[in-house]
């Protein structure tokens, strides 16, 4: 019968080691892990749950994935050989639609890039809750395009149901934000320690105010198209405000006390 000190060399000490000399610093850092998932199981998960590049990665992504999208719905018109400027002229529709959604798609990049900085970390619940905010504004896509077609055949009912469609996931995307902003006023903890509770209350009613106007644009279409076209508009530029707004509020923030 082996002695237990073999056992012990042959079953733990010997693989350690060959493996250690295989692998190198590696290896003992994937020990080091393993160790304080073993041990110290609550502190590893802090450890993983501090880091937020990968979550704003992700965000760019999608972000970027989106844009390309949008700008994928370009093609070239059927025209007759000396008649190419007037088919060109004909996608106004689409080119107009396409500017103001790319404007709304880069401000909304620009508040999720400036208001996630001031995270020190995240949780899972605000993990869950960015994934259905860029859901919502990976919606924008079809409703620009439904857009971009009823202009072009100049169907009242047709133009009244796409603005309708492109007011519901502006909405949608202005509810999505609220709910991002008050889940993380109630955690505190995960911001980082230079920004003050005041930064909160300064933008609270910007998601708000984004959706009433949505709102408003929704039932001013019903009466007149071109009404509520101006209303979805303007939500689309308040959006570009507030974002400016925020910029100065967090700047003034840095220098307050959580």
């Amino acid at each position: 019968m082996t002695p237990p000190h073999q056992l012990l060399y042959f079953d733990l000490i010997l693989p350690y080691q060959v493996l250690e000399k295989q692998f190198g610093r590696q290896f003992e850092k994937l020990i080091t892990v393993i160790t304080c998932e073993l041990w110290y199981p609550k502190t590893l998960w802090e450890v993983l749950i501090l880091k937020t590049d990968r979550f704003q990665a992700f965000s760019d992504g999608i972000f970027a994935i989106l844009i390309t999208i949008l700008v994928l719905e370009f093609h070239i018109p059927d025209y007759q050989p000396g008649h190419l400027l007037a088919a060109l002229l004909a996608q106004w529709p689409l080119i107009l639609s396409y500017v103001f959604s790319y404007f709304y798609v880069g401000t909304l990049w620009l508040f999720h890039h400036d208001y996630f900085n001031m995270l020190q970390r995240i949780d899972r619940n605000v993990n869950m809750l960015n994934l259905l905010m860029l859901f919502s504004i990976t919606l924008l896509d079809y409703p620009m395009s439904l857009v971009a077609d009823a202009l072009t055949t100049g169907n009242r009912q047709d133009m009244q149901t796409a603005f309708i469609v492109y007011d519901l996931v502006a909405l949608f995307i202005s509810a999505t934000f609220y709910f991002m902003y008050a889940y993380l006023h109630h955690h505190q903890d995960l911001k980082k320690p230079g920004i003050s509770m005041a930064f909160y209350a300064a933008i609270k009613f910007d998601p708000v105010r984004s959706v009433t106007i949505y709102g408003l644009a929704i039932v001013a279409t019903f009466w007149s198209v071109w009404l509520g076209a101006i209303l979805l508009a303007g939500g689309i530029i308040f959006h570009f405000l507030a974002y400016l707004q925020m910029s100065r509020q967090l700047e003034q923030a840095k220098g307050g006390t959580a």
